[in-house]
């Protein structure tokens, strides 16, 4: 464990000469190649956060502060470690093509093996429709593939696939998987 974290400390160093954002100037983007196509990434005005003592990175602009955590947990116990971690934060809830790339980036970074995490949607038993964890309107969608599923008889939470552009999937609630945590910035 200590030799991650000084691997992914070197990381961060290294890192936070490339990463820098400006939210001042969030309408434009800087061009970046993801996946072999070209999307767009908001610019954020802070560098990125080096792990700290909860086992997250973060990285912040002028509104929101946006946390990696590799600890695996269900979706309920993700959200509710955001709630508590963050102040009444939630899992991330993402309203465009440029932060779902960003968020993206930001995961690649920092974990290289993982295959998925959480993001805050959700559709609950009995529903075809998604809802954020943080009540924001669900505006916006990157479904993956044969997602989401037209199951509707079970609860279902939403992980976004770090191998394949980061194209979204509904998996079951139970499955523990690493998360993206947001508050606000004061």
């Amino acid at each position: 464990m200590k030799t991650l974290f000084v691997f992914l400390t070197l990381i961060v160093a290294v890192l936070s000469n490339t990463i820098e954002l400006d939210s001042e100037n969030e309408g434009t983007a800087v061009e970046s190649e993801i996946s072999s196509i070209q999307q767009q990434r908001p610019k954020f005005h802070k560098k990125m956060v080096a792990l700290n003592k909860t086992g997250s990175f973060s990285m912040k602009n002028k509104w929101a502060t946006y946390s990696f955590y590799e600890d695996p947990k269900t979706f309920k116990a993700a959200e509710q470690h955001c709630k508590k971690q963050h102040n009444g934060g939630h899992l991330v809830s993402i309203h465009s093509q440029k932060m779902n790339a960003a968020l993206l980036d930001m995961v690649r970074e920092l974990a290289f093996n993982e295959q998925e995490v959480w993001i805050g949607g959700k559709r609950n038993i009995f529903s075809h429709n998604f809802h954020w964890t943080d009540g924001t309107k669900w505006d916006f969608t990157y479904w993956g593939s044969g997602s989401p599923s037209n199951s509707w008889v079970s609860f279902s939470c939403v992980a976004m696939h770090t191998k394949d552009s980061g194209y979204w999937h509904d998996i079951k609630c139970s499955h523990n998987r690493p998360y993206i945590c947001k508050s606000e910035s004061h």
